[in-house]
């Protein structure tokens, strides 16, 4: 019986696909993407490298960024959509029996006072029934395709949802994450962001999803580069050898991963891209 290699500690394997979180991992402080990224990713590319942004995104505000190069395969709503060539290779919709328990402990919250919203996410468009610009713009950057709705169970229906995901505009980690799994409903519940909670069908998050995708693609763990900054990266940087915290990340993730990148603000997947994969170095303008 044979056994994969592993690689010596500190130095990459051959490395085939790197995966990366969006906010706070690969975005800056304005939320785009660094230009000095654009010809570091058509190096890994023309490399044969695979590269997956791997985020709670929707696949469509994701492609809107990145394109349909070839070598990229999209990691979105936080692993349930696993998009290739604009083709879903696999779809996690949520148990259907937890959505309408959702929404209506979204809206008592809300009728009560709390801050929050819900976005039912499906694989064709996002869907919200909170109107007002100030959820609206909490909302935007992340669903390209997005619906106004009256009634989100509604509008939905038809749909593949994938996930649902509660905006708390003050304490997702401490307050709506845990009140949620007090619910005790057949999901699982992560805290993706400062102000988001996600809740998607058991056992399904990025790092089964980078699991699926290896698999997919033949690619061993030990191949595999990821970077991460929080919770809901946490499964992800386990999937993957060489898996990196940038600077900036939760506590827990820092302590999760192998590696430590410079922050976001810093750039520091392409540091540590170029650090462990010098020959990716674009030649000179």
């Amino acid at each position: 019986m044979t056994h994969p290699r592993e690689p010596v500690a500190g130095q990459p394997s051959d490395i085939r696909l790197i995966a990366s979180d969006m906010d706070g991992t690969l975005l800056d402080a304005d939320g785009t993407v660094p230009e000095r990224f654009w010809p570091l990713l058509d190096s890994i590319l023309a490399a044969g490298i695979l590269f997956s942004p791997a985020s709670g995104r929707q696949y469509q505000t994701l492609q809107a960024v990145f394109g349909d190069r070839d070598g990229l395969v999209y990691i979105a709503e936080n692993g349930t959509n696993i998009v290739q060539g604009g083709v879903s290779i696999a779809l996690e919709p949520v148990v259907g029996s937890i959505i309408a328990p959702v929404v209506a402990w979204v809206r008592a919250q809300t009728a009560a006072g709390s801050d929050l919203g819900i976005v039912v996410c499906g694989a064709r468009s996002a869907y919200i029934e909170r109107t007002d610009e100030a959820f609206v713009a909490q909302v935007r950057p992340y669903y390209a395709a997005l619906a106004m709705v009256d009634d989100v169970t509604v509008a939905a229906a038809g749909d593949d949802v994938l996930k649902l995901a509660i905006f708390d505009a003050g304490r997702a980690e401490t307050r709506t994450g845990p009140a949620v799994l007090a619910l005790d409903l057949a999901a699982d519940v992560v805290v993706s962001g400062t102000n988001w909670v996600d809740i998607m069908r058991p056992g399904t998050n990025k790092g089964t999803a980078l699991i699926h995708l290896q698999q997919h693609l033949g690619i061993r763990r030990e191949q595999t580069m990821a970077f991460g900054d929080y919770l809901n990266d946490a499964e992800m940087l386990d999937a993957a050898w060489h898996s990196y915290a940038v600077a900036n990340a939760h506590p827990s993730i820092r302590a999760r991963a192998r590696h430590q990148a410079p922050s976001n603000l810093d750039e520091g997947v392409i540091t540590s891209i170029l650090a462990a994969l010098p020959a990716l170095a674009p030649a000179p303008a």
